[in-house]
């Protein structure tokens, strides 16, 4: 039985039909891309899993006991406390065992009857064994794996979620998620605020995951790498291909080839029988041959070609061309409080290099830019362009 079924679902936002009779199922193990132009339909489609939003016609059913992961592009605030302890305890019903120990515990304290004592006694073995399940299943140490993996130091642990930047939040909702190991993850562009060695270990933790995923992502290599099936947002409706990103290119190609070459050869038939129609019509001997070439065109079911996407034209205005020299960095420093990001740094860009600054979340990346865009001012040296 599949973790999720879609069954004929339709949807409409604000007179735009999004989905229409739509079908699929995500089996245990499996390994979904979702493909599209943005504005498609893939993230509504995980919402559609989650039950965050319900369809307009047909159902989406979820098999019994399933646990869905869902990280979305935009992250609540959906942890709080210290990192390492928001984390472990996003395992389901984990607080509620603990809270219900310590309430246990403390009328345990205060039972004077026998019985009393005793049933108390019993309840809380049974919560102890519990939570011992609990934590053999999700070990403290794995959570601090997960979280080193993506990006956090030791430091960083006791630190509280709250005091987090946006893209640092992302990464401990992320943790959060495969530290629960749910049957079906669902992950609208995991990667938008890794760094790279970051996107690294994700890919090989994934690579490992036991459960079934659906993976939104504009990374081609990334999800080559982890897909093994394509549900393909196209102009002509949802078509799900076996095999990853570059498979699903080349399919979705011959499958327009053969749609074309099917709809070119019906025309030609169409225009055939149209022309005896035309020339015979008249004439009593064929025209019970002329009436059955009008049914026949009558009957044809429209072979229907791949309509092409809509694309945005725009052009950029001319500008006059710059010096041999288009960026200068002399003696450039900067930090915030206590933390120096860079001292006495140097850069030239001549015109049509291409740079790219790499390096750590936190190491400055942005801030440079903002500083040669004049957004910032640096606390040392210059600047020119």
């Amino acid at each position: 039985m599949g973790l999720v079924s879609v069954l004929k679902v339709s949807l409409t936002f604000v007179e735009n039909e999004i989905f229409k009779d739509i079908g699929l199922q995500i089996d245990p193990g499996d390994r979904i891309g979702l493909v599209g132009p943005n504005g498609s339909g893939k993230t509504t489609l995980l919402r559609l899993f989650t039950g965050e939003i319900s369809p307009d016609s047909g159902e989406v059913r979820i098999a019994r006991g399933t646990r869905i992961g869902h990280l979305p592009q935009d992250v609540q605030e959906s942890l709080s406390g210290p990192l390492l302890r928001s984390v472990i305890d996003a395992i389901p019903g984990r607080v509620h065992l603990e809270n219900e120990m310590h309430s246990v515990e403390h009328a345990l304290k205060a039972a004077v009857r026998n019985d009393e004592q005793t049933r108390l006694a019993e309840r809380l073995a049974e919560i102890h064994n519990k939570i011992s399940n609990l934590e053999l299943r999700f070990p403290r140490h794995e959570a601090e794996k997960i979280l080193t993996g993506l990006g956090f130091a030791d430091a960083d642990f006791v630190r509280p979620v709250s005091a987090l930047s946006g893209g640092w939040k992302m990464r401990a909702a992320l943790a959060s998620l495969l530290y629960q190991k749910p049957d079906l993850l669902l992950l609208d562009e995991p990667t938008n605020h890794l760094d790279i060695p970051s996107v690294r270990w994700l890919e090989q933790f994934l690579q490992g995951f036991k459960g079934a995923m659906v993976l939104v992502s504009h990374d081609r290599d990334f999800l080559n790498r982890q897909i093994r099936r394509v549900v393909g947002f196209e102009p002509g409706g949802l078509i799900i291909y076996n095999g990853n990103y570059d498979f699903y290119l080349k399919a979705r190609d011959e499958r327009r080839k053969s749609l074309e070459a099917k709809a070119r050869n019906q025309e030609q038939k169409i225009k055939d029988a149209q022309k005896f129609v035309d020339r015979f019509r008249a004439k009593a001997s064929k025209a019970r041959q002329a009436q059955s070439k009008i049914k026949l065109i009558k009957k044809l079911e429209l072979v229907e070609t791949q309509r092409k996407e809509k694309r945005l034209n725009f052009s950029f205005p001319e500008i006059s061309r710059s010096g041999r020299e288009v960026l200068s960095i002399k003696g450039l420093a900067k930090g915030f409080d206590e933390k120096v990001l860079y001292e006495n740094l140097n850069l030239n860009v001549l015109r049509g290099e291409r740079v790219a600054i790499i390096g750590p979340n936190g190491c400055g990346k942005t801030t440079l830019l903002k500083m040669v865009a004049g957004d910032l001012e640096p606390d040392a040296g210059e600047i020119s362009m």
